[in-house]
């Protein structure tokens, strides 16, 4: 983006997974600081294409307004794949009210999509199955993909790293209902204001 910080050292061989989670606006995401345009991100990742800076690459990004990220913008011949958590004119959802925190500790695409790579077998599962069990699971947004779907026929593991059956089976089998308690992220703010008024 031609900016300073830190930069994503990949080459020709290396499949990238790039997961954001934050704020977001049509056409824009946003960083503490900062904010990212959608051309620039497009422009971004075709740079990074024509310089062989990868082999594949995942993006999945969880912010209101999220599909206006690559909509008629996201080339499919540029080996990505990506997944948002809302389409381009809605919110997506913050869930996981914590009353000790006085916080939402989740967004519901992103617990879906995580809660979904603790229990699959990653190895197996491809990332067009994931995107489906999100996509029905996520009730408050509509959940949208872009780019080269053949991408999608790859599993999940060649992104997001492989969990051994060990390790698989420490993981929680009881998983909480993200919906059960999600708010529009924009009206977060005004959420934890009521609950805590509430509880006074």
């Amino acid at each position: 983006l031609g900016r300073p910080g830190k930069v994503i050292k990949s080459g020709p061989n290396d499949r990238v997974f790039v997961n954001f989670a934050d704020h977001g606006a049509p056409g824009l995401i946003a960083f503490p600081n900062d904010e990212l345009h959608a051309k620039a991100l497009n422009d971004a990742i075709e740079n990074m294409y024509n310089n062989k800076q990868y082999k594949q690459m995942v993006v999945y990004v969880e912010a209101c307004e999220s599909g206006s990220m690559f909509d008629n913008l996201l080339r499919k011949n540029v080996n990505v794949f990506a997944a948002t958590a809302a389409n381009t004119h809605e919110s997506s959802w913050a869930c996981y009210m914590d009353t000790k925190r006085n916080t939402y500790l989740g967004d519901t695409f992103s617990v879906k999509w995580m809660e979904d790579s603790d229990k699959e077998n990653l190895k197996t599962e491809t990332l067009h199955k994931q995107f489906k069990i999100v996509k029905k699971e996520t009730n408050t947004s509509h959940v949208m993909e872009y780019g080269d779907m053949t991408i999608s026929k790859l599993s999940v593991g060649d992104f997001q790293g492989n969990l051994t059956d060990n390790t698989r089976r420490t993981r929680h089998s009881k998983m909480y209902d993200a919906n059960a308690d999600a708010v529009p992220a924009e009206d977060v703010s005004l959420e934890i204001a009521r609950m805590s008024n509430d509880r006074q």
